[in-house]
């Protein structure tokens, strides 16, 4: 969504006008339209889809993706619980904490969700704690890929899964606990664009897959990107079609096990377009070599630019056909680090006016902190052919200092 329509900006603007700043704006038009385009690419393949909602939890995203068949993939025990008391059935939950507590895994498996393990001692744990059940290997097969070092979560550098070499250990302990390993997981990275590294990766995890033959599904991970600047091409899906979804076809065919499905399981291909955050200029501060435009957000509302150097678009909804004038457009937190743009061009902004920074639907609200005690942002839905609503409000600053307070007694 590096562009607005003049519908969506008249819609942000009474959000703004009716709601208040800083807030998250979600279309639910925009993630049904992700979810039905990455199935129809993905038609003629026994496939299950599962949302990373790690990306973004609000609550009415994730009714979303129960009513359109989606399962969850869970990396916390609070995320599983969430998912299980929204509606999702257990089975279509697979809970993939890394470094995995004993805890987590009861707590897990006492719920009926299928764990997926990244390491040979969890592993061996879990085959102690529970012989004769099922269970989903993470594998890691030395091949990653991301829009940043810091979301690759593959390769002899990664922290995740097990390394691919170490298969004939898998099967031993399997063996040694009567396990039957019903799935096989891979996640490279997050923002990915290039398919050709993504189909590296995934004929990693299908030849080490030849031998299990008790396997249900492998899952290939998510991770795949979405254009955040305007000059940015969008995933090339008629390479991801002929690179990708047209291979596994072919592999499913001559596998040994039967019935054997894939799993796909994105969370900002889904619902990072969805989503805006509505901030209102309260400083314009010229510099001696910058133009600052101060907001009442900031870092702590959304933190990709301070921690990836991420790129979100950023427009104004207040002088949308002002002219262009380069601005450090900055936040209210006590960092150097607390920006949004730098250098960037924005049509003219006066104080008072109502920024939008696009495609912020993933990794912005569920990355939100507190930090120097500010309240986190409202949230507001916008479903198909509805008028917004109201799903979080902020909070005033009586009751951060309540809650605080709270903690102590």
């Amino acid at each position: 969504m590096t562009q607005l329509s003049t519908e969506e900006r008249r819609l942000l603007r009474s959000c703004a006008d009716a709601f208040g700043t800083p807030t998250y704006v979600y279309f639910e038009e925009t993630i049904v339209r992700q979810i039905r385009s990455l199935k129809e690419h993905l038609d003629g393949l026994p496939l299950q889809l599962l949302y990373a909602m790690k990306a973004n939890h609000a609550v009415p995203v994730m009714q979303t993706m129960l009513r359109e068949g989606l399962g969850i993939d869970a990396v916390s025990p609070a995320e599983l619980a969430y998912a299980l008391k929204l509606g999702f059935p257990a089975d279509k939950v697979l809970f993939s904490a890394n470094n995995m507590t004993d805890e987590e895994m009861h707590f897990a498996t006492g719920r009926g969700a299928l764990l997926n393990v990244g390491e040979l001692s969890r592993l061996e744990s879990f085959g102690q704690a529970y012989p004769g059940s099922k269970v989903c290997v993470r594998l890691n097969g030395q091949v990653g890929a991301g829009h940043h070092a810091h979301v690759i979560t593959a390769g002899d550098k990664s922290k995740f899964g097990i390394p691919v070499e170490q298969v004939d250990a898998v099967h031993r302990i399997a063996g040694a606990y009567d396990l039957t390993i019903v799935g096989l997981h891979q996640h490279i990275g997050s923002g990915i664009m290039d398919t050709e590294t993504l189909w590296q990766a995934i004929s990693v995890i299908l030849d080490a897959s030849t031998s299990f033959e008790d396997l249900r599904f492998i899952n290939v991970g998510g991770g795949l990107g979405i254009p955040y600047r305007p000059d940015e091409e969008a995933l090339d899906m008629s390479s991801f079609d002929r690179l990708i979804v047209a291979p596994l076809k072919d592999f499913i065919d001559g596998h040994p096990s039967d019935d054997l499905s894939i799993w796909f399981e994105p969370g900002r291909y889904f619902t990072a377009q969805s989503g805006i955050l509505l901030a209102r200029v309260n400083t314009v501060k010229e510099g001696t070599v910058r133009t600052f435009a101060g907001t009442d957000s900031g870092m702590n509302h959304l933190v990709r630019p301070a921690m990836y150097g991420s790129y979100h678009h950023v427009v104004n909804l207040s002088n949308p056909d002002g002219p262009e004038k380069t601005y450090d457009v900055v936040g209210n937190i006590c960092e150097s680090s607390d920006f949004f743009a730098k250098d960037r061009l924005v049509s003219e902004l006066r104080e008072g006016d109502i920024i939008g920074v696009l495609d912020a639907g993933a990794y912005g609200m569920s990355m939100v902190t507190t930090y120097n005690l500010r309240s986190e942002p409202a949230e507001v839905w916008i479903p198909a052919g509805g008028e917004p609503r109201l799903t979080r409000p902020r909070r005033s600053v009586e009751e951060i200092v309540a809650a605080e307070m709270a903690r102590a007694l």
